[in-house]
């Protein structure tokens, strides 16, 4: 029977388990907060060799944690420190193993307008304070250099068009090419350290460059804010060989740009300053010998002209032994010139001779006509190792009249 004056039974609560309220909670914030822009001070920035970043953001009286997974880390263009201000786009979440709330980030940037160019400013500011801006710091380009180091990325088409210009310029001196990133976190370390490497070189050592290019293709500012950051400067500056900075278009000016000591308009441009051209370098020695062969048969006519004036002076009459005495030292005089003319020219020829021998002998065509191929990828770079074959799918054999596509294999 149905007591109705007895007291209600309580309302049952409902019990969640810590995993279903981390996962309401996660759902809440991931709906309400999908696209936020936060503003504030970078601390505890770690990033992780997997290219994870894990980053704090504070002001005067809040912080939360957030993390950059590596796909969208590739885009950050400059190198976070902490302390930056910096604006940061993503989305907030909940991390319930430690059950935390964390801003899960697409993109980071330096924060406030203008901050790109106040960053450039300062730091261009606090270089020529130190004096590394200086025009007397400018070390001048060596005018034939044997050896030429070049920093920037190794498969980019500044490398392909600066090699390309080396080549037919001067195709007598060595290249030597130290790859690195170009843009992106980690690329101003990269440049800096690879100038560096160049830097600590012995003098003598066989690696060791007379002159250093250093850039990279045109992009956007941030595409190449590598080259405004400090290391780079700084190794730029400290660095024994003569830099040539070559970064993006005309129109681009970075910092590396002003601590260089010559600055190109392009990667092109830096090759062609730091080459001399060597069919007009050869003209300029066949030039010099003929101007030497025609000063010495000026000097030999004009001495035979005065020895044919004073053997017919009136003077000489009386003393004919003289004039023939006179006749056989100039004759002698002659035939000691025409000697030493001979001898010159004979060793400015040979000189001609082994440079174009070694012309000759760095023609790259030349071994393929003698049987052998170049390995190339589709884009014309060389293959210079199995490994390298292997982790291409065709690769493409160079011979002298023509190429041939293969598929690599490896032998058991």
């Amino acid at each position: 029977m149905l007591d109705l004056f007895a007291s209600p039974e309580p309302d049952t609560p409902t019990v969640r388990s810590v995993s279903d309220l981390a996962a309401e909670i996660r759902a809440v914030l991931e709906t309400d907060f999908d696209q936020v822009y936060v503003e504030g001070e970078l601390s505890n920035f770690r990033a992780y060799p997997s290219g994870h970043l894990y980053y704090s953001l504070k002001d005067e009286s809040a912080q939360i944690r957030g993390v950059m997974w590596k796909s969208q880390a590739r885009g950050v263009f400059f190198t976070p420190e902490n302390g930056m201000q910096v604006r940061v786009r993503g989305r907030v979440s909940h991390y319930a193993a430690r059950g935390d709330t964390q801003l899960v980030a697409d993109t980071m940037e330096p924060a406030g307008e203008g901050a790109l160019m106040a960053a450039f400013d300062a730091l261009k500011a606090k270089l020529a304070a130190e004096g590394l801006l200086d025009e007397s710091r400018k070390k001048p380009l060596p005018a034939y250099p044997e050896r030429i180091g070049v920093v920037t990325s190794g498969q980019s088409a500044a490398l392909r068009d600066i090699l390309a210009v080396l080549e037919r310029r001067f195709p007598l001196a060595e290249v030597f090419v130290l790859g690195v990133r170009v843009q992106g976190i980690g690329a101003a370390a990269q440049i800096a350290e690879a100038t560096s490497t160049f830097s600590g070189l012995d003098e003598g050592d066989p690696y060791r460059p007379d002159v250093l290019i250093v850039g990279r293709g045109g992009g956007s500012m941030e595409d190449l804010w590598a080259f405004n950051e400090e290391p780079v400067a700084r190794a730029i500056a400290e660095c024994p060989i003569p830099v040539v900075s070559a970064v993006g278009h005309e129109t681009d000016f970075s910092i590396s740009d002003f601590v260089a000591d010559v600055r190109a308009a392009t990667p092109s441009m830096a090759a062609e300053i730091v080459v001399p051209n060597s069919a007009e370098t050869r003209a300029l020695l066949h030039g010099y010998a003929a101007t030497l062969a025609d000063a010495s048969r000026a000097k030999i006519d004009a001495g035979r002209l005065a020895v044919q004036r004073l053997t017919g002076s009136p003077a000489f009459y009386r003393t004919p032994q003289r004039v023939r005495d006179a006749r056989v030292h100039t004759e002698r005089q002659v035939e000691r010139m025409q000697r030493m003319l001979a001898e010159r020219l004979d060793g400015l020829r040979r000189r001609a001779e082994v440079a174009q021998a070694r012309m000759s002998a760095l023609d790259p065509i030349a071994p393929l006509r003698r049987g052998y191929a170049r390995v190339e990828t589709s884009e014309g770079a060389a293959v210079s190792s199995a490994d390298a074959a292997q982790a291409l799918d065709r690769i493409h054999l160079r011979f002298a009249d023509g190429t041939v596509e293969a598929r690599p294999t490896r032998n058991a």
